[in-house]
């Protein structure tokens, strides 16, 4: 995990605003995560659990980082990490209540968002107003960063850029997206890779026979399952890739995401299937339809 990269933009942000993140002699400086958070099924909850460890592993003298999970009337959950607040972006004034905690909180000096748009869908307004409520800087973290927006989506991107002190994005695309479509400062933006865990690699030879994809060469996609993923365009493409390599696999790992299943239940997994039928590629396309945890993802 990039943490130099992290503990990089924590000080630009800072000084961006002239505000400094210094010893009090009370207490170490606070910085709070508004994030989903684990045991919550998501791949931004995921992250930002590691992120945060990674960062405490590195930085454990320098600061305190606290968490805000992001939850909603569906989204409930009991946590075994120490948790500050919580955000039920469903409950009435719960942008405004958690806006005073955080302006109140004389040890809090930074709110780092992890930004979805589906996070708060339907709830943008209120997104906007809890952004201009705060007192303190503001990171956001874009995980999603489309090209080509209409002017709605613009003014929405435009708008989280204003009430920020500073933007992380994971690529240098997403980087040049934000800079030539939505006119985003330049100097607002810094790019931190996402990461990976790093761990000894396996025997493929050993795996591929424990999964049963011994003699195949595998394609993979991972990850919660949405049409935002878009796998369609890698199944119209694979019965040519398929006649040239009769030995590939595609693997589509994980499940729909649990979001996804409450408003429109496996209606895009089973899209995928039905394209796999009728491009007669059963051979060629395995799902597995698990969250899967940490160990076997890695292993995959």
């Amino acid at each position: 995990m990039p943490v130099d990269g992290q503990q990089k933009i924590i000080r630009k942000a800072i000084n961006g605003t002239d505000v400094l993140i210094k010893d009090t002699g009370f207490s170490e400086p606070e910085i709070l995560f508004i994030t989903s958070y684990p045991p919550r099924e998501c791949g931004i909850a995921t992250y930002s659990q590691d992120l945060i460890k990674a960062l405490n592993n590195k930085f454990n003298d320098s600061f305190i980082i606290s968490v805000c999970p992001l939850e909603s009337e569906n989204e409930k959950h009991t946590y075994t990490d120490r948790i500050k607040y919580t955000l039920n972006t469903d409950q009435p004034g719960a942008f405004t209540t958690l806006a005073k905690a955080i302006n109140d909180n004389a040890d809090i000096r930074m709110v780092m968002i992890q930004h979805e748009f589906g996070f708060f869908e339907k709830k943008e307004n209120e997104f906007r107003q809890f952004l201009n409520a705060l007192t303190k800087p503001v990171i956001i973290a874009f995980h999603t960063v489309l090209p080509h927006p209409d002017d709605s989506l613009k003014v929405k991107v435009q708008q989280i850029s204003v009430e920020s002190a500073s933007i992380i994005v994971m690529t240098n695309s997403s980087a040049e997206v934000l800079i030539h479509d939505y006119r985003v400062p330049r100097e607002k933006i810094t790019v931190i890779p996402h990461g990976t865990h790093l761990v000894p690699h396996s025997d493929k030879d050993l795996l591929k026979n424990k999964y049963k994809l011994t003699g195949k060469k595998v394609l993979s996609t991972f990850g919660l399952l949405s049409s935002g993923k878009n796998i369609e365009t890698t199944l119209k493409a694979l019965p040519a890739i398929v006649k040239k390599d009769p030995d590939i696999l595609f693997l589509i790992i994980g499940k729909t995401h649990p979001s996804v299943i409450k408003q429109e239940g496996e209606k895009y997994r089973e899209m995928l299937e039905t394209m796999v039928a009728e491009l007669k590629l059963q051979q060629h396309v395995q799902f597995i339809n698990y969250f899967l945890p940490l160990p076997d993802l890695l292993e995959y």
